[in-house]
């Protein structure tokens, strides 16, 4: 389907057509997604802006999806949300409820807003679903490290900077510990106190001692996403709150 569903029948069709693939809907099932609807209405219809966040739960990674919410809720009139905080939905149990869920929030929201910060989990396959064209115009990518702002020495000369520094290397670098090494000297040359040690730290709290990467197939569909301007990278926490303006 090109086109948002507009009445139930579009609905009903597009469930079944584009998200079950062949699987049936009994008459009870059809009517608890119905209902499902309906008491959502508000949410999904009301006249605020809806902004469906998307990206990883695990810690420290939902930590940026709370810095997101806090500030697109900080909107007039605007509801960002989860979908972990939205009601579940009580199907037949050979119907996969989750990606039925999924679908009937992002098909209503205003901007979906797709925080990546690694290769693998369930925001991977977020990303795969919202590249539907039903979806992929409301869509905003926000990978971290994508690209890498820091190159220049001459602006590594605070402490925010020398850190954003290390997590690039982190996505980017093959020897990342001969690079963090090098950028700890670099900091002592400014006179900032931060070691090896305290970058390694600092890596371990943002990454979950994970070494962070995006496959071949999603750096496609990002530098895509890229060149309609719905791709904005970023390295720091306030960095994705700034880029977070580009959501209309």
């Amino acid at each position: 389907m090109g086109k948002i569903p507009e009445n139930t029948d579009e609905l009903t069709d597009f469930i079944l057509d584009d998200v079950l693939y062949g699987l049936e809907l009994d008459p009870v099932d059809s009517e608890r997604l119905l209902s499902y609807m309906r008491e959502r209405h508000e949410h999904l219809f009301g006249p605020h802006s809806t902004y469906f966040v998307l990206g990883s739960y695990e810690p420290p990674f939902k930590y940026r999806l709370d810095e997101a919410l806090d500030v697109l809720n900080y909107r007039h009139d605007a509801y960002a949300y989860l979908l972990a905080t939205q009601p579940d939905l009580h199907v037949s149990d050979d119907i996969p409820a989750l990606k039925v869920k999924f679908f009937l929030h992002a098909l209503y929201a205003d901007a979906i807003p797709l925080i990546l910060e690694h290769n693998t989990g369930g925001a991977v396959a977020e990303f795969g679903r919202i590249e539907r064209p039903t979806l992929l115009c409301r869509t905003y990518l926000f990978p971290r490290s994508l690209e890498e702002h820091y190159e220049d020495k001459s602006v590594l000369t605070t402490e925010d900077a020398i850190f954003a520094r290390a997590i690039e290397l982190a996505y980017h670098a093959d020897n990342l510990d001969e690079r963090l090494t090098t950028l700890a000297e670099h900091a002592g040359t400014h006179e900032l106190d931060i070691s090896k040690s305290d970058l390694d730290s600092h890596l371990d709290a943002e990454l979950n001692r994970r070494r962070p990467s995006y496959s071949g197939v999603i750096t496609d569909s990002l530098l895509h996403l890229e060149s309609l301007n719905q791709c904005f990278s970023w390295a720091t926490t306030a960095e994705l709150e700034e880029q977070l303006s580009n959501v209309p």
